[in-house]
């Protein structure tokens, strides 16, 4: 449901994002923190990767632009895939045997989405896009968790 009052947000703002969305910010250390712990919760509770909820998260709390966002929350989303890779091997001894196949499609997915989002897509498309990308994890989490 959050990701779904997200992907509202993203959509009603989008054609108001413009070069001012781009510009730096400090993360305050103590939000960040407790929002870590929350989305950590929220993950373990939902079983979803905590990058669905970083994104609109650090977007709404105005601490990056949503470029910057998709950006951390992809390397968020790494990180945490190579830990459930190691924690697979580590409980069951082996690595499910489509991996190769999956490593390729996340490659391709990945370059595709880094050129569109680096140099094709203006920050107005990349939040629509952001907010397809919430509705889907949204509607998921209603109708498949």
């Amino acid at each position: 449901m959050i990701q779904l009052f997200a992907a509202a947000q993203l959509l009603r703002t989008a054609s108001r994002a413009g070069a001012t969305d781009d510009q730096p910010t400090t993360v305050p250390f103590g939000p960040a923190v407790v929002s870590g712990a929350g989305i950590g919760l929220l993950s373990g509770l939902t079983g979803t990767g905590g990058g669905i909820f970083l994104t609109p998260l650090i977007l709404f709390a105005g601490w990056t632009s949503a470029r910057v966002a998709s950006g951390i929350s992809a390397a968020f989303i790494l990180a945490n895939s190579i830990s459930g890779l190691l924690g697979n091997v580590t409980s069951l001894g082996s690595l499910p045997p489509a991996l190769p196949i999956w490593l390729a499609a996340v490659a391709a997915g990945g370059l595709i989405g880094a050129e569109l989002g680096a140099r094709r897509l203006g920050t107005p498309a990349l939040r629509r896009v952001l907010a397809i990308v919430l509705v889907i994890a949204g509607l998921k989490l209603i109708f498949l968790g």
